[in-house]
């Protein structure tokens, strides 16, 4: 029953990225299909199409989706090759707030690992903040803060960017100061970046102390050797 149930929310979410994100749907169950138009989350006519409750459901399963992604891409360090298969469990069995833990604490991310959408939770139209967050966005982090890249978030002129300054993710920085403009150290250099690059990189938050820092890395798995790269 539970696989089927299993089965069935994962041929929702291919019809919601079907309509949404220019899915291919092929080779549809036909029993599944049944199933879900005879629960009211399906329509059949010119192709397939979700009712309201179809919509909310799909969408919330694709939030899911994501987020199991970027904690497992983040925190827990593992690859792209592990994260769907694992993330496709997760999605099943996270609760409502659970979720809104793992939203809180990446510090309401809105992009999966592969630049994808995540469709925005209640806890991230409140900005609720009752778990502490380990992910930041630069621009919020103060003088002697320190951390490591994750991932950043914009247009391509930003990613370009940042990709000339070598900011990337797994660079190792520390926040040396805020204004008038933000200036972080990696490794032996400075970098000044303005408000929207500041804003546009997510980083994972360390504690100050150096000891602590090497104690947070090695349970996450990002203590890693720091490559070099230089600006264009």
């Amino acid at each position: 029953m539970r696989e089927r149930r299993e089965d069935a929310e994962n041929l929702l979410k291919e019809i919601w990225l079907s309509l949404h994100e220019n899915f291919e749907l092929k080779d549809v169950d036909e029993s599944l299909k049944e199933y879900l138009i005879k629960e009211g989350l399906v329509k059949a006519g010119n192709g397939l199409t979700l009712t309201e409750e179809g919509e909310k459901r799909a969408r919330k399963i694709i939030r899911l989706h994501r987020l199991a992604e970027r904690l497992l891409n983040d925190i827990l360090g593992m690859g792209e090759s592990q994260i769907e298969e694992s993330a496709c469990r997760f999605e099943h069995i996270i609760s409502d707030e659970v979720e809104e833990a793992i939203c809180t604490l990446l510090g309401h991310p809105t992009v999966c690992p592969h630049g994808s959408s995540i469709p925005p939770g209640d806890c991230c139209v409140k900005g609720e903040r009752e778990v502490g967050r380990i992910i930041f966005r630069l621009s919020e982090l103060s003088p002697g803060d320190e951390g490591v890249i994750k991932y950043v978030v914009g247009g391509k002129d930003l990613s370009d960017k940042v990709v000339s300054f070598g900011l990337l993710p797994g660079e190792r920085l520390k926040v040396i100061r805020v204004f008038p403009s933000f200036i972080i150290q990696i490794g032996n250099t400075q970098f000044a970046l303005d408000k929207d690059l500041a804003a546009a990189i997510f980083v994972l938050k360390h504690e100050n102390n150096r000891k602590n820092d090497t104690k947070v890395e090695e349970k996450t798995g990002f203590f890693r050797r720091r490559k070099r790269f230089r600006g264009k």
